[in-house]
C-alpha cells in the first residue's frame, strides 16, 4: 500500500504506491472492510514511540481520505522479532483480535501483502491469499519465499481479482460439495490465469531461447530426452508424444526425435534397484544421449535429485540442457542452458503452466525444423 522504507519513522515518509488508492477504492466498492495488520518493530527498537506511530497513521489516513477511503482498523505488533510474541505476523493474534472487534470471519477474508509473512498469516487463518509484486513481493516470489494463491502486479489488480472471487454464485445447487466450493473454483482458475499472464510478461525470452536450443538440436540430427517425476513425468511423456506424433493435424510434418526417460518400467526399476533411484535418469542419459542432443528436465521445485543428476551429466558430456521449473528455479538453473522459471510457488499452477510451455515449444520447434514452403 505504501512505499517501502527502512524503518519508517516520519509522517513525511508515507507515500502511497501507484494504484494503491484505486485498488482500495475498488475493494470498498465491494462493501469489504479494510483492516491493516502490521509489524512495527521500530517501537521495540526505540526508533519511534506510540505518538510518533499515531502521527504516521494519521498521515496515511489523510492520504486515503483524499480518495474517499477509510480503514476499519490498524492493528500493530510493536515487538522485536526475537520477542516470540503471538501478535507478530505470521502469527495470528492480531487477526483474531481484529475479527473479535469488527465481527468478521478470518477464513472468509482476503489477505493482500508483499511479504512471505503476510501470505503465511493468510494461510494460517484459512484466508484467500494474494501477493502483490510491489514492495518486496517480486523478490519474495522469485526466491520462493511466499506461496500465495494469487499474484497481482499491484493493489488495483489484486482488487480486481478479489472482485471476481466475491461475485454471486455458490454451491447451493450442488449440496454435496464443500462450503465455498464456487469460490475455490474461481480462486484456482484465477490463479492459473494469473500465472500464465506472469509467464507471458516475464518469461518470453527464456521460452524463445529454449525453443531455439531444441530446434537447432533437431536440425542437426539430434534428439530430445525428457525427464521428471510424478506430474512432471506425465508432462515429459506428453511433450515427447507431441514431438514424435504431431501437435495438431492442421500442421502435418515428419516425426521429431524425442524420448521420455520415464516410460520403460524395466529400465527404471532395474536402474533404481542396481544404482539407486537418484540415478534413474542419469543412467539413461549416459546410455542414450550424444553430444548435441537436448535434455529437458522438469521439476516444480527445481530440486529433484534424479533430474539434477541427469542435467549435470548432460552438461558435462556435451548435451544441451533445458529446465522447466517454478519461481525460485532451485538447483536446476545453474545446470541449464535455458531455464524457464514459472513465476509461481503453487505446484498446481506451475504444472499447468508447464504443459502450456510444452505446447508452445512444440509449436515453435516444428515450424522451425519443418517449415512449410512459402
Amino acid at each position: 500500500m505504501i512505499a517501502e522504507r527502512d524503518h519508517l519513522t516520519e509522517p513525511a515518509q508515507v507515500e502511497l504506491l501507484p494504484n494503491a488508492l484505486a485498488g482500495l477504492q475498488r475493494l470498498r466498492g465491494l462493501n469489504l472492510g479494510l483492516v491493516v495488520v502490521t509489524n512495527q518493530s521500530v517501537i521495540g527498537r526505540g526508533l519511534l514511540d506510540a505518538d510518533g506511530l499515531a502521527r504516521i497513521h494519521g498521515r496515511l489516513a489523510g492520504l486515503l481520505a483524499e480518495g474517499g477511503v477509510c480503514l476499519d482498523g490498524i492493528f500493530i505488533c510493536p515487538h522485536l522479532p526475537e520477542a516470540g510474541c503471538e501478535c507478530r505476523k505470521p502469527r495470528t493474534a492480531l487477526v483474531r483480535r481484529a475479527a473479535a472487534e469488527l465481527g468478521f470471519d478470518p477464513a472468509a477474508s482476503f489477505v493482500i501483502g508483499d511479504k512471505d509473512c503476510d501470505i503465511d498469516l493468510g494461510r494460517a487463518i484459512g484466508a484467500t491469499t494474494l501477493l502483490v509484486r510491489t514492495g518486496y513481493g517480486a523478490r519474495h516470489l522469485a526466491e520462493g519465499l511466499a506461496r500465495p494463491q494469487l499474484v497481482a502486479e499491484d493493489m488495483l489488480e489484486a482488487a480486481m481479482l478479489v472482485e471476481h472471487l466475491v461475485e454471486d454464485g455458490d454451491g447451493q445447487r450442488f449440496p454435496g460439495l464443500c462450503h465455498g466450493a464456487a469460490g475455490r473454483l474461481r480462486a484456482h482458475l484465477l490463479g492459473s490465469i494469473s500465472t500464465k499472464q506472469q509467464l507471458l510478461k516475464y518469461c518470453e525470452q527464456e521460452l524463445l531461447g529454449a525453443a531455439a536450443q531444441i530446434a537447432e538440436c533437431l536440425r542437426q540430427g539430434g534428439k530430445v530426452l525428457l525427464c521428471g517425476n510424478g506430474g512432471s513425468a506425465a508432462d515429459a511423456q506428453h511433450i515427447a508424444a507431441e514431438l514424435v506424433s504431431v501437435l495438431t493435424t492442421d500442421y502435418l510434418r515428419p516425426g521429431l526425435a524425442a524420448l521420455a526417460l520415464t516410460t520403460d518400467t524395466s529400465v527404471l526399476t532395474a536402474s533404481a534397484n542396481d544404482f539407486g533411484f537418484a540415478g534413474i535418469f542419469e543412467r539413461q542419459v549416459q546410455a542414450l544421449g550424444r553430444p548435441g542432443d537436448v535434455l529437458l528436465g522438469i521439476s516444480t521445485s527445481g530440486n529433484s535429485e534424479n533430474v539434477l543428476r541427469a542435467l549435470r551429466y548432460a552438461r558435462e558430456n556435451g548435451l544441451r540442457t533445458v529446465a522447466l521449473t517454478g519461481s525460485s528455479g532451485g538447483k536446476m538453473v545453474p545446470l541449464a542452458d535455458a531455464a524457464i522459471r514459472v513465476p509461481s510457488t503453487v505446484v498446481q499452477h506451475i504444472q499447468e503452466a508447464h504443459i502450456t510451455i510444452g505446447h508452445i515449444l512444440c509449436d515453435l520447434v516444428e515450424r522451425a525444423v519443418c517449415p512449410r514452403p512459402e
